[in-house]
């Protein structure tokens, strides 16, 4: 029984460290500077609080809206809409380009990556598969490069230069815009328009529940922008999911692990 339980203990620990390689070299690494640099009251201005805040605002109401599956049925919808697979994968891949720039860009191929599986699983579209997902994790990637808090370097470089709203949407944006050009004459070229239909199916959607977290992602993207203290969105918003979601909460630390 014992020796049982010591292999089971043993497994669990692999396992972390298997799902979470880059987060154990990142606290070796960091263990090892302690070496050169002693611990002092200086490392507790290393942090950026006011960025660390404010992706953390964002990701917890986007955990939010996941839950009530508000990505995946507004994908959906927009989907149905067309009904050949050049125009739906290249929908899939748009989503996911406006996603980065909205939700950051992990989020946005955690949230879409797998929409793109069920579409084309479901309407016999598989041999499109490897295509879609290098599609999606390109627009990810360039996508996130528009706004503030695309990515958490965009994020760290805005806060921590104060580089003025529309200046840093003007030194990205022609990047921005070679890119979604490349992005979309790849899908044309590449993919063909054969017929293709996504079968219907009833999700129900909390009309309340949708307010609320669309007020709290208001409010978060709000503290990116520097319109609301970082402080009182990391008072407002954790409260508020406590009450009504503390699974988003329990998500996003899982993620974050």
């Amino acid at each position: 029984m014992k020796y049982s339980s010591i292999m089971f203990s043993k497994r669990i620990i692999v396992d972390f460290v298997k799902n979470n390689v880059v987060m154990i070299v990142a606290l070796i690494a960091a263990l090892i500077t302690i070496l050169f640099i002693p611990v002092d009251n200086v490392y507790l201005t290393y942090f950026d609080y006011r960025t660390l805040v404010c992706l953390f605002c964002v990701l917890a109401v986007v955990c939010a809206l996941e839950n009530i599956k508000f990505f995946y049925i507004l994908a959906r919808k927009v989907v149905q809409l067309f009904k050949n697979a050049r125009m739906s994968i290249l929908v899939l891949v748009y989503i996911t380009f406006i996603g980065s720039m909205l939700i950051a860009n992990d989020m946005a191929l955690l949230t879409f990556l797998p929409l793109g599986y069920f579409v084309l699983k479901s309407t016999n579209m598989k041999k499109h598969m490897a295509f879609t997902f290098i599609m999606q994790n390109i627009a990810a990637n360039l996508g996130g490069m528009l706004t503030p808090f695309g990515n958490p370097q965009n994020l760290y470089l805005y806060s921590a230069y104060e580089i003025p709203n529309v200046e840093f949407i003007h030194i990205m944006l022609l990047p921005f815009i070679i890119s979604i050009t490349l992005i979309t004459l790849c899908c044309i070229i590449f993919i063909k328009p054969e017929p293709m239909e996504l079968e219907d199916e009833k999700v129900s959607i909390s009309s309340k529940r949708t307010s609320l977290y669309m007020l709290l992602f208001a409010f978060a993207i709000a503290i990116v922008f520097r319109g609301v203290p970082y402080w009182l969105g990391l008072a407002i918003i954790p409260s508020v999911l406590m009450l009504v979601d503390k699974k988003a909460l329990q998500r996003l630390i899982i993620r974050c692990c």
